[in-house]
């Protein structure tokens, strides 16, 4: 009411001056503490060193301090040395497969969306967007709703055609009865991809033309598995034999539990996991998948001519909804796709023409029921947990808040980015990230021109251009904040708190038609479409773009300018490298400046590339994770290792240019408490942001899938290499952590 303004304005006062109070009182027992701990030479201080005692600096010092183990000689195991304490201090969470500070920070952001989910729903300053995302999030949470609907909502999609289940037969009533006349593959996946966002055998999306980037296609390729490692079906290893042990006896259990016969379920399942391994056999492994190798454009009817045991148009036309996009009727036989597997398909289709229907049709049915079970009751996700134990070690399901924080953020993420943005993020971040880019653009740049002695002028020339174009794009995309647009883009939810299995297949309809609108459509290349709560930094071939979403700036990745420069430029400056590199990497050099798959490297540079490459893969091929009891594999890991070393070097450089320019040559005050230069505390801030610690199935799952080497090697393996690195621990020839002339290098 009116009348209450002017009392809870002096409350709002008091409030801040009580803050203020505080922050001071705090400031002062800080600073007088570290005086104390000085004078009783617990604190060590260099004589005629110049120190910083602002409560960031002590902030600073006290959370390096609590991440390390000065027992552990850094030129021995700079990992350990950086990450033992924070490991110690920080166990893997009961739910989770691994634990680090990028899990952590992506749990703080989820904390922070939670609270702004959880805020009552304003019809007068909530707009349109955010409203149903409060919705959404209220249904999810709505536990005791979703514990009476059971089962329920999945047994009404079973009862129909093509989600009719042969494994239950007429179990769930007669309505539910699978016919084999009228199964059809097609109208099967068509439903799973078009409706549920689900692909299975087959991967249908649009993207951008490789070759012209400012267009968007059809693109085709391979699905993914129920496991997410094809090794686990492959492998006759003690723990693959006793991953596809626990995964047949989830399938038999589940389908059991929807109303399955017991010996049925078993022999039906049986026969659907000797599907999936004959699916694993013939999947094109992630280190063959080249940019080159995967771009092979033909029209419908030539792709229909090449494997003709599917209709194809067929199956494109009933994805598509043409009520949303009446345009894309006219799709036909001239449709331009790119197939990226042929040899995938032609074996796929000879490996399912041969296939029972029954058990096709099992295996369709049980990729979405294995997708909706986090959205039935308790009991399904507690069977789901015995499995999770065997496959991820983990012992306890989600807390629900995570979960529906997680649906929410995926089914609207910009909706939910600009929450965040709004309430979050600081603009002036945008700033120092101009800053660092800039410094990390000509550091490369310095380095291609003063030390690359393998690469040609030619090749030189077109890599300066293309490293002049790199665009950076910081915090969000500006369309977000844009009410109308996102209002209209999401129009067609219509969410009720009492319907959580509802609104989640709403959701799922919205995400399976979404990137059909792009069809035909040019490239918007100065736009971009990173949601801006993502933990995670990215490189976009096609638009030659670095991207630094809102939740990846923040502390211990970016550091304000407040804080020590050497923080920054170590840890987010390390970053923004890594993706800049990936620009120049073993994938990423064959895209030139504009985005497009054009060979624009001399033949003798190329060949001189690929040499200098063996070094790299030789090096992380040689890493043994006792952790996994794997070898890392060294050319599956080859662009990420090409980054990791690529930034590291090339933040190291732009934040000596920073000292050099902004301060004269003279280096930044010391922090309390560490005896460390600011170049020791730079490798120490790129070490931190790794620390993590992995369950012994999570890091068998990483050396399997993973793109990048384990945190410890990305350590270990960059900084050794690293000279900068070797003369800042003063780190002796023969050591761990200095591998001198057999150091490696590309750029």
């Amino acid at each position: 009411m009116e009348g209450e303004t002017v009392p809870a304005a002096r409350t709002a006062a008091n409030k801040a001056t009580r803050i203020a109070l505080g922050v001071f009182v705090a400031g002062t027992v800080v600073l007088g503490t570290a005086l104390f701990l000085v004078s009783q030479g617990l604190i060590k201080f260099h004589p005629k060193q110049q120190y910083c005692l602002t409560s960031e600096c002590i902030e600073a010092a006290a959370a390096i301090l609590s991440k390390i183990n000065q027992s552990v000689d850094p030129c021995d195991n700079f990992y350990r040395f950086a990450c033992d304490g924070w490991i110690y201090n920080n166990p893997i969470p009961e739910d989770m497969s691994n634990y680090g500070v990028y899990p952590w920070l992506r749990h703080n952001v989820d904390l922070k969306l939670k609270a702004l989910l959880e805020k009552p729903i304003s019809k007068r300053h909530d707009s349109e967007a955010v409203q149903k995302a409060k919705i959404l999030y209220t249904s999810c949470m709505n536990e005791n709703k979703i514990e009476k609907a059971d089962v329920k909502p999945l047994l009404s999609i079973l009862r129909h055609s093509p989600f009719r289940w042969p494994v239950l037969e007429s179990n769930i009533g007669p309505e539910g009865l699978w016919s084999e006349r009228k199964f059809s593959l097609e109208q099967t996946l068509a439903t799973l991809r078009g409706q549920y966002s689900n692909s299975v055998f087959i991967r249908l999306y649009v993207a951008a033309d490789d070759k012209i980037s400012n267009r968007y296609i059809l693109k085709l390729d391979q699905a993914s598995l129920s496991l997410s490692s094809r090794e686990d079906y492959l492998e006759n290893t003690t723990e693959a034999k006793s991953y596809r042990d626990t995964f047949l006896q989830f399938m038999v259990d589940t389908a059991v539990l929807l109303g399955a016969n017991a010996s049925r379920a078993e022999s039906d399942m049986k026969s659907v996991l000797k599907l999936e391994v004959k699916i694993a056999e013939i999947m094109i492994p992630y280190e063959n998948r080249t940019s080159e190798l995967m771009y092979n454009k033909m029209n419908i009817s030539e792709l229909s001519a090449m494997i003709p045991q599917f209709d194809w148009l067929g199956y494109i036309k009933k994805v598509i909804d043409t009520r949303l996009y009446p345009e894309l009727k006219d799709i036909g036989p001239s449709e331009n796709v790119i197939v990226r597997v042929p040899q995938y398909f032609k074996d796929l289709f000879r490996i399912l023409e041969n296939e029972r229907k029954k058990t096709l049709a099992n295996y369709l049915v049980w990729r979405m029921v294995y997708s909706r079970l986090f959205n039935l009751s308790r009991r399904f996700q507690y069977r789901w947990l015995e499995f999770s134990r065997v496959i991820h070690g983990t012992t306890s399901l989600l807390p629900q808040w995570d979960k529906c924080v997680d649906l929410v953020e995926s089914a609207l993420p910009y909706v939910v980015g600009k929450m965040f943005v709004k309430a979050h993020f600081q603009e002036d971040k945008k700033e120092m990230m101009e800053e660092l880019t800039e410094g990390i653009r000509w550091a490369f740049i310095d380095m291609l021109e003063k030390e690359n002695d393998w690469m040609d002028s030619e090749t030189k020339r077109k890599a300066y251009e293309k490293a002049k174009a790199v665009m950076a794009k910081v915090g969000y995309p500006q369309f977000i904040m844009n009410d109308t647009y996102i209002n209209e883009d999401i129009k067609t939810l219509k969410f009720t708190e009492s319907d959580y299995f509802g609104n989640v297949l709403q959701t799922r309809k919205y995400a399976a038609q979404s990137d059909f609108y792009w069809l035909r459509k040019e490239v918007p290349k100065t736009e971009w479409f990173t949601s801006p709560t993502t933990v995670n930094a990215f490189y976009s071939a096609s638009t030659n773009q670095i991207r630094f979403p809102a939740g990846e700036l923040q502390k211990p990745f970016f550091w304000g300018t407040e804080y020590p420069r050497s923080l920054s430029y170590g840890a987010i400056g390390v970053i923004v490298g890594h993706e800049f590199t990936h620009g120049f990497d073993s994938n990423g050099r064959k895209y030139d400046k504009n985005g497009n798959l054009d060979p624009w490297w001399t033949t003798g540079s190329e060949l001189k590339f690929k040499e200098k490459t063996k070094c790299m893969i030789n090096q992380y091929s040689n890493y043994y994770w006792k952790r996994a009891g794997l070898h890392v594999n060294g050319k599956r890991t080859l662009a990420e290792n090409i980054a990791d070393n690529g930034g590291l070097r090339e933040a190291f450089r732009a934040y000596r240019r920073w000292i050099r320019e902004k301060r004269g040559g003279e280096e930044e005050p010391l922090l309390p408490g560490l005896d460390f230069t600011h170049n020791q505390l730079f490798f120490l801030s790129y070490a931190h942001v790794r620390c993590n610690s992995f369950r012994s199935e999570s890091a068998r799952e990483q050396i399997h899938i993973g793109a990048h080497s384990p945190p410890i090697f990305r350590v270990i393996g960059a900084m050794s290499n690293f000279e900068e690195f070797r003369k800042a621990f003063s780190c002796p020839a023969n050591t761990s952590m200095n591998r001198g002339p057999e150091s490696c290098r590309l750029w």
